[in-house]
């Protein structure tokens, strides 16, 4: 029952934060252009790339589209949702706002992720939802009840992939109050999975399969709707538990090692 009050506090934290948002509604609208331009120019690059090559490891031009699609729908989710782990150290600790949000009566953590206000990040969502419906029709793949439930499914379950190692890692601003550049640092690893993991060395596959388990945030599930039967994608919600029972043990710990700035 605790769990569902907290997930329910969390949406109402995240409704109040994107009504926030919505109040400099230029600069939000500047801000989704932006992240549009930016995916563009991603698009760009594998276009130019398959001018010089008729597939990656097998994958044609159109799967390379999907699995870029399949990408940014998770990726969209979790910056709306936990965007605001990178402000845990410049913004939070080292400006004495931690120690306000101590004082209420929730998990800290549940308070910051529910401040997110990175709304612009729902032009990677529309633009993956986009990318990924066109090239499913183009590959000629049926468009089924269940296969938009495993895609909502399978996007949620990556999102909160994302979002657990993000919460890992911003355990850092503990002691160098400086979160968002040691989050984005190891953030920046899913662009592995924008292209299909067996391009690329032992150590890399192990990455970000086992280590920094991005491949399930997009590779696996690329693969089920593609029907290759690679039934790993199934421990996808697995994973995404450990993750979080990891991530939130990490974070106690580092929360007892807190000391206030004395702001």
């Amino acid at each position: 029952m605790r769990i569902l009050d907290n997930i329910s506090l969390y949406f109402s934290l995240l409704k109040i934060s994107l009504k926030e948002i919505l109040i400099y509604r230029i600069d939000c609208i500047v801000g989704i252009i932006s992240q549009l331009v930016v995916q563009l120019v991603s698009l760009i690059f594998i276009f130019v790339v398959f001018e010089n090559t008729e597939n990656i490891a097998g994958w044609n031009f159109q799967q390379i589209l999907l699995l870029f699609g399949v990408t940014r729908i998770p990726i969209g989710i979790a910056g709306y949702c936990f965007d605001a782990l990178y402000d845990i150290g410049p913004k939070y600790i080292r400006n004495g706002d931690f120690d306000k949000i101590l004082l209420r009566p929730v998990h800290p953590l549940l308070s910051i992720i529910g401040d997110s206000r990175q709304f612009v990040s729902i032009a990677d969502f529309f633009i993956g939802l986009a990318i990924t419906i066109y090239m499913l029709i183009q590959l000629s793949i049926p468009i089924t009840a269940l296969l938009i439930i495993k895609i909502i499914f399978f996007s949620i379950i990556g999102a909160l992939i994302v979002g657990a190692i993000n919460t890992i890692f911003s355990i850092s601003s503990f002691w160098t109050y400086r979160s968002n550049e040691v989050i984005w640092s190891f953030y920046r690893m899913y662009t592995f999975t924008e292209y299909p993991i067996t391009i690329y060395n032992k150590f890399i596959r192990i990455l970000i399969t086992i280590i920094l388990p991005f491949a399930f945030v997009s590779y696996y599930p690329t693969m089920a709707y593609l029907g290759l039967n690679n039934y790993i994608v199934y421990l996808s919600p697995i994973i995404a538990i450990i993750l979080w029972i990891i991530a939130v043990k990490l974070w106690d710990l580092a929360l007892n090692k807190y000391r206030s700035t004395g702001n």
